[in-house]
């Protein structure tokens, strides 16, 4: 027989709709972060010793118990909704009723009231677009929210499912983000619901998501700015999966500048993003002087970068009013800007960050192709034409494995999210962070991840 601690999640499950009348904000948000540990604990020791558990939860007996790991993780659950009556009255009376219907039944046809919902995480992105909102869903390409069509200037929220991955030892969630049990297993990473704000509600609701002051050092911010052939939807979906992935603990912020989302409209969208600098200036200075971000780390991507760099280059963010936020660091990966354009605007960008990196590969075949498009050498490129320049960190992750493309590494290549975790948590720089080795180069020096 299963052992029994494993219908302890699904009766989590059960209970936790009930949680929001029960608990205060603070309470929900202290007993979500215990839970969702707990929980990911209980299923490594579970999946570490599943010829072990055969005994019922509470039995020590040599052979028939579950392992302490099990057993103090189960128990670690059951303590959190036990602090507060009647959550752990509710909890002991679904755990009992599922315990009891799998002894009844038997492993080999269990009704659907045995199913775990899977665990996921409601990331909350705070967002600006200069796209027109969506008619109707959106389409099947474009999501709900916005289309490709350009517009003014706006604001708002995505909450995006995010499913747990199960790492246990992770760092505990941001406390505005929401542990959420989806009844449809079938789904993956999703935008959920898309909540159009005014530039005053966006700064208020950024303002009271940090945490007070001297509670978790400088109060940051990490921007996503999406590239080419991108529609809403998948651009706050990376978003939200990029700060998952790094433990980001601040605020994940998304910048959506009218991509078609097709790939045969390069062309135009590399009108809008020209089009989008001034809308994506004026973001900047929203949000370092208006929403209590100290640092605003800003991580761009393929056609996205010609938004930043361009903005950047013409906006001087030092000479915001006393009191405003500073760039952090800045983030160029896979860059599809003119290799020689961005040269000359970068001494206007280093001067403004903590830090700037720059991100190439000899394998991006998306960039290959706008080489030969524009007739000249894109920053995104290794080689011959490969940007070192005092100021900025180059690393060539050339030799890893990036796929077929070789395009969208930033987001999911495991070594490379690795490298900006150590860059954008720790602020660490490029010889104090794993796998990569520095290369002499006639204008100095650049890095490489080793093969």
């Amino acid at each position: 027989m299963l052992d029994a601690w494993e219908v302890l999640e699904p009766a989590v499950a059960r209970v936790w709709p009930k949680v929001p009348d029960s608990l205060s904000e603070a309470e929900r948000e202290r007993l979500e972060a215990e839970v969702l540990v707990a929980l990911r604990a209980l299923e490594a020791a579970l999946d570490q010793a599943p010829s072990a558990l055969s005994g019922a939860p509470g039995d020590g007996a040599p052979g028939n118990g579950a392992p302490d790991a099990v057993e103090q993780a189960a128990h670690t659950v059951a303590a959190a909704f036990e602090a507060h009556p009647p959550l752990g009255d509710l909890l002991a009376a679904e755990f009992d009723a599922l315990t009891e219907g799998r002894e009844r039944f038997g492993p080999d046809a269990p009704p659907p009231s045995w199913d775990t919902m899977p665990r996921s995480l409601l990331v909350p992105v705070l967002y600006a677009t200069d796209r027109a909102p969506a008619t109707g869903n959106g389409g099947p390409r474009t999501g709900p929210g916005y289309g490709g069509e350009r517009g003014q200037l706006s604001y708002g929220q995505a909450l995006v499912n995010v499913p747990d991955d199960h790492r246990v030892g992770a760092v505990e969630k941001p406390r505005w983000w929401r542990l959420h049990f989806r009844t449809n297993p079938a789904r993956d990473t999703h935008l959920g619901d898309v909540s159009p704000l005014t530039a005053t509600e966006f700064a208020e609701l950024a303002r009271g998501h940090h945490l007070p002051e001297g509670a978790g050092g400088p109060r940051s911010a990490l921007v996503f700015v999406h590239g080419y052939n991108v529609s809403f939807a998948d651009a706050a979906v990376r978003a939200a999966q990029i700060a998952y992935d790094l433990n980001f603990t601040g605020l994940p912020m998304l910048y959506s500048w009218p991509s078609k989302a097709s790939v045969t409209d390069y062309a135009a969208d590399g009108n809008a993003a020209r089009r989008a600098v001034p809308y994506f200036q004026e973001f900047l200075r929203h949000v370092l002087t208006d929403t209590g971000v100290d640092e605003l780390h800003i991580v761009a991507h393929s056609m996205g970068n010609r938004v930043v760099v361009d903005a950047l280059a013409d906006l001087d963010t030092t000479a915001l009013p006393a009191g405003a936020g500073r760039l952090g660091q800045v983030v160029f990966t896979a860059p599809d800007v003119d290799a020689e354009v961005f040269r000359q605007l970068l001494p206007r960008i280093v001067r403004q960050a903590r830090g700037c990196t720059l991100y190439v590969s000899t394998n991006d075949l998306a960039l290959a192709a706008s080489h030969r498009l524009a007739e000249h050498p894109r920053a995104g490129q290794a080689g011959p034409s490969l940007v070192v320049a005092p100021g900025l960190d180059t690393v060539d992750v050339s030799d890893l494995d990036t796929g077929l493309m070789g395009h969208s590494y930033p987001g999911d290549h495991r070594s490379v999210l690795s490298d900006l975790h150590g860059l954008l948590r720790h602020g660490h720089g490029p010889s104090q962070r794993y796998g990569l080795a520095r290369v002499p180069h006639p204008d100095g020096a650049y890095w490489a991840f080793q093969p």
